[in-house]
């Protein structure tokens, strides 16, 4: 694998691999956090994991592009991961992260403490994502969660340093939107990259060896 290069087309092996995994990520994703939610919403029984003077943070509605631009980042992680390891190990990450948060998700259902709001518009964007999220999959947050796996993978596919910047910040960015978009909670953020960090180490980095030269 070639480090100088930031991105190359997916030949077939690659692309299969791309299908198949993607795929299968994507049901266990639909599957875990929409039963979860479900459960979540009979509960008589949440947690707010937050403290009373973030509902003071303010809903900054511009903050939902860089919220969903987590979709996009999935799409440059297909090009940017360049061998079909790589590939292997961040979706089966993704599918260890869903698994994990699942747990959490059940047995700790989380209430939200920002009062929602449609922001005109933003209408679209909004309802949509009150549309398919219900308030109560909140820790960790599987957007910081997804987000920290697809950079960290990519940023150890390049040694192009401008690009790790770019990913650092459009990192950030996402992690700062799920609080300004008013979707999650500080706690979630911590809890969501800590998962990132120990599923990186522990699955990702045995699935592609990144010790190899």
């Amino acid at each position: 694998m070639s480090r100088d290069k930031i991105a190359t087309m997916p030949d077939l092996e690659r692309f299969k691999v791309i299908c198949l995994y993607v795929t299968l990520s994507t049901i266990a994703f639909a599957v875990i956090y929409g039963w979860c939610n479900q459960q979540a919403a009979l509960s008589p029984v949440r947690y707010s994991m937050y403290t009373q003077w973030e509902l003071s943070i303010p809903l900054i509605p511009w903050m939902i592009y860089p919220y969903i631009s987590l979709n996009l980042l999935f799409v440059v992680a297909a090009f940017v991961l360049k061998e079909v390891s790589s590939v292997k190990g961040f979706c089966t990450s993704l599918i260890v992260g869903a698994i994990v948060a699942g747990f959490v998700f059940y047995f700790f259902p989380g209430q939200l403490g920002f009062v929602r709001e449609t922001v005109p518009g933003y209408e679209q964007y909004f309802d949509f994502m009150f549309s398919i999220d219900h308030p109560h999959n909140l820790f960790p947050s599987l957007h910081v969660t997804y987000s920290t796996l697809a950079i960290f993978a990519m940023i150890e596919q390049t040694t192009n340093k401008i690009f790790h910047a770019f990913m650092w910040v459009w990192l950030v960015l996402i992690s700062a939107s799920v609080v300004f978009v008013h979707q999650h909670h500080l706690f979630d953020i911590v809890t969501g990259f800590i998962l990132a960090l120990v599923i990186y180490k522990l699955v990702y980095e045995k699935i592609h060896n990144t010790k190899r030269a």
